[in-house]
């Protein structure tokens, strides 16, 4: 099953999409910290290969903040 990370950023009145692909869902969540860590305010969500949300933005920042590297 694939997992995608779907990145909304850019103006709100005209945003733009990212799409990536990863095979496991905390792949997806990886990425979706580095781009928090970078600066990046976040707009995110986890979706399958169905297109079933998986995690949401909250979800995804409430794992950063649980796993941050102490």
């Amino acid at each position: 099953m694939a997992y995608y990370l779907i990145h909304r950023f850019g103006p709100k009145d005209k945003p733009q999409f990212r799409k990536e692909e990863f095979a496991m869902e905390p792949e997806a969540v990886i990425k979706a910290r580095a781009l928090l860590a970078a600066g990046d305010p976040g707009d995110f969500v986890i979706e399958d290969d169905n297109g079933k949300i998986v995690l949401n933005d909250r979800d995804i920042r409430s794992i950063c903040k649980t796993t941050q590297m102490r």
